[in-house]
């Protein structure tokens, strides 16, 4: 049986929000929980902000915005926190947000993604919002990696397999 390519849209926003999410995942445990905190200047956030975001973010908008749960985010909390977390607890929140969103991805009705709710104040078509998401994930998940390699001046070897190409 062919998948709709509402359906792919569906399944491959799951999988990259698993993907950036082990980058994520890989790029913190590098790091002491010190440097989770640390905050490079005044108008930057910690990694441990972006943790929080994060997991605010996908669950406002794919688990409530799409899925129907409460939305529950206090996003100024996100990035007012100086510290809250350990690594294994933020790892595990954000991990345990990713899943769920899956699953309601995975589940979602394809004929919503071209419905209009309302989510974080805006009238958002789903399927517009789900792409955003999804950036908006990869775009922290960069932030992340390059504060991880900046702290522990080590680079990642997730492209190895492409060096002399």
């Amino acid at each position: 049986m062919k998948t709709s390519p509402e359906k792919l849209f569906l399944m491959t926003s799951a999988e990259f929000l698993r993907e950036f999410y082990g980058k994520i995942d890989e790029a913190v445990n590098r790091l002491d929980e010190s440097q989770l905190w640390a905050r490079p200047n005044a108008a930057s956030n910690s990694i441990g902000n972006l943790l929080l975001h994060l997991a605010g973010n996908v669950r406002q908008h794919i688990i409530s915005g799409c899925g129907g749960a409460p939305d529950v985010r206090a996003r100024s909390q996100e990035f007012a926190a100086i510290e809250g977390g350990t690594r294994t607890v933020l790892l595990a929140n954000l991990k345990q947000t990713v899943e769920e969103a899956c699953a309601v991805l995975q589940t979602l009705d394809t004929a919503a993604l071209l419905e209009k709710r309302i989510i974080q104040g805006n009238d958002v078509l789903l399927l517009r919002d789900i792409y955003h998401v999804v950036e908006h994930f990869s775009y922290h998940t960069g932030q992340i990696v390059m504060r991880a390699k900046e702290m522990s001046g080590k680079g990642f070897g997730w492209y190895q397999h492409l060096e002399g190409t």
